[in-house]
């Protein structure tokens, strides 16, 4: 449907409107002296229209239609859309009911078919609006293209069609602009999570190679740690046919292809200074490391602001460098990223509101992606049904709700979340809803002279938590009080926080999140941990992950073409697995890693299974 979208502040004229509009249909007729009146301008209603002021609008409309001498149709038809823009369903009803459809023109009557199909829906019959959106040939503006492919998906998903409806949305991915598009692809992830691997297979190998859907489909593919669909591949073949290996393919020296001068660009002055050093000091380590031909490095300050950032892209452009590393903060990658002209191409290391440029790539630790992990690895063991707990930081709240979103979306139940606060040791009152949610109950000795007992809460197959290690070992032993931690538990990274006493560490025994595996000893991708702590501080503790970015970005860098021309081709990274989609978002496979004996280690690559738990006494 569309957005309803409020009127601004009142135009002077609107009273009259109002007015006009209401005598004109309580009356049923127009008047004698208001027919013989010149007809209400046009460019007023369009003028709101274009303001967004579409309560105003639709009411400038409905009342030069009213007051017209003939040929109303078109502009009770322009009422109908500003009344849907508004999210005034009976008002566009009321509008479009005064409509002779064989008195429009042709463009008109394709306009017309989008406003009864947005009724349809409203009216929750969308095998009617699939009909009223059939090809009819007309011609319609590009906003209004957009529009009718967006109720077509609207329609293919209420009739459970998600595939074809991620089809419709993806068809116009490449018209839509700024914040639209992620939103729009946003929409895309969320249908084809709900589809099978074949499907998304058969799907895959029916659209055309360089197509946007595909890239979506490779993108969830990858996502459930699947081999993506080839270039050239198509519905005749089998996978047998595309002499690919089962498994995503690491690449090769045929990938490297360094530029001459990289600039990196990031924060060494301002708020961000420490981020940007560790990062850097990531950037320098891989950039000693690499063997063979190295690129000239750039360093430029890009201080920490949009505007520092400006400044030190179009240093690097003044200064020779051929592809940019950088900025770091999501406000800089945005200021990059909405230029309207691209000198250079551009790997930041960051997310932003705007897709990347044509020839560039974001990568970034964020805890979305963290939480997605995890969701995938519990759907991949076979656990179906989970309960989820977070704490009031921001960090943990944006991993809760990805969690949650695509935990739902490939078809697992959330029995009930909880939040607790940071400051609060005692969660008793919070943990009620989740141990009733997972079938826990205390069953009370009427006598009084037994203890009450606990029918445990079992009905949960696993627990995900967004919280710091702090949080966690007091979350833990309470939930074990109503049996939901005999079930597995996983985290995202951000449990190492505050982590790291042997002792206390006990309490996180078993608890499984996405770690770098470098960190773990897991890859040569860099030297050791241990080596490069040595003598670089910011290889240990918190920053050793802003270090591990800094040096995946820096190798990311050089195989960026290869990478994304080859959607099965990875890349062996300080952070897991690397790769980049046709979108250029870096896709990272982490490493899992446990607690155990109060320390973390790599986690056995073995299934877990629901296990089952009897009922004991104990006391809430």
């Amino acid at each position: 449907m569309f957005a309803a979208v409020r009127a601004h502040k009142s135009f002077p004229m609107n009273n009259v409107l109002r007015a006009l509009l209401l005598s004109l249909l309580l009356g049923g007729c127009v008047a004698n002296q208001v027919s013989s009146q010149r007809e209400p301008e046009q460019p007023l209603a369009q003028g709101l229209f274009d303001q967004q002021r579409y309560d105003e609008a639709a009411l400038a409309f409905a009342a030069a239609a009213s007051a017209a001498n003939r040929s109303p149709e078109h502009l009770w038809l322009r009422a109908a859309e500003a009344w849907l823009r508004a999210g005034d369903i009976e008002q566009a009803r009321s509008a479009a009911a005064r409509i002779q459809a064989t008195a429009l023109k042709p463009n008109d009557r394709a306009r017309y078919a989008l406003v009864n199909a947005e009724l349809a829906l409203a009216n929750g019959d969308p095998e009617r609006a699939l009909t009223d959106l059939a090809p009819s040939g007309a011609s319609l503006p590009p906003s209004l293209v957009i529009r009718r492919q967006q109720l077509r998906a609207q329609a293919l998903q209420q009739t459970g069609q998600h595939l074809a409806a991620a089809a419709e949305l993806a068809s116009i991915d490449p018209l839509l602009s700024g914040t639209n598009r992620p939103e729009n692809r946003r929409q895309i992830d969320a249908l084809l999570a709900q589809a099978d691997s074949a499907a998304l297979y058969a799907q895959g190998q029916a659209a055309p190679p360089d197509s946007s859907l595909r890239g979506f489909i490779n993108r969830a593919l990858a996502e459930r740690g699947l081999s993506p669909i080839p270039r050239g591949a198509d519905s005749s073949e089998s996978p047998t046919d595309w002499n690919l290996p089962a498994t995503p393919y690491q690449v090769g020296a045929e990938g490297y292809r360094p530029s001459r001068t990289l600039a990196v660009l990031l924060p060494l002055s301002g708020r961000l200074a420490g981020a940007g050093r560790a990062v850097l000091d990531g950037v320098l380590a891989a950039h000693f490391e690499q063997a063979g031909a190295r690129p000239r490095l750039l360093v430029i300050d890009s201080a920490g602001s949009a505007e520092g950032a400006l400044t030190a892209y179009q240093q690097a452009v003044d200064d020779g460098a051929e592809r940019v590393l950088g900025p770091l903060d999501r406000d800089a990658v945005s200021a990059l990223f909405a230029l309207e002209q691209q000198a250079l191409p551009i790997l930041a290391l960051n997310r932003s509101g705007l897709p990347p440029p044509p020839g560039s790539a974001s990568y970034t630790l964020s805890p979305e992606d963290e939480a997605v992990a995890a969701a995938e690895r519990m759907v991949g063991k076979g656990l179906f049904r989970a309960i989820a707990v977070g704490s009031t930081d921001e960090q943990s709240r944006r991993a809760v709700a990805a969690f949650i979103e695509h935990f739902t979306q490939r078809g697992g139940e959330l029995l009930a979340s909880a939040e607790i606060p940071e400051s609060e040791p005692n969660f008793s009152n919070l943990l009620q809803p989740l141990f009733a949610a997972a079938g826990g109950r205390v069953i009370r000795d009427e006598t009084g002279k037994k203890d009450d007992r606990l029918e445990l809460a079992a009905a949960h197959d696993a627990v995900f938590i967004a919280l710091k290690a702090p949080q966690a070992r007091l979350l833990v032993p309470q939930l074990a009080a109503v049996g939901i931690a005999q079930k597995p538990i996983f985290a995202t990274a951000l449990i190492v926080s505050g982590s790291g006493d042997l002792r206390l560490d006990l309490e996180l025994e078993g608890i499984e999140f996405p770690e770098f595996p470098w960190l773990l000893g897991a890859t040569d991708a860099l030297p050791g941990v241990e080596q490069l702590a040595r003598t670089l501080p910011s290889a240990r503790g918190a920053s050793a992950r802003l270090f591990g970015l800094g040096a995946d970005g820096y190798r990311l860098s050089a195989y960026h073409d290869y990478l994304q021309n080859h959607p099965g081709a990875w890349l062996p990274g300080a952070s897991g697995q690397l790769r980049i989609d046709m979108f250029g978002n870096v896709l990272r496979t982490p490493a899992w890693a446990v607690f155990s004996g109060g320390r973390t280690r790599a986690a056995i690559e073995t299934s877990l299974q629901p296990q089952a738990v009897e009922a004991s006494a104990g006391a809430w």
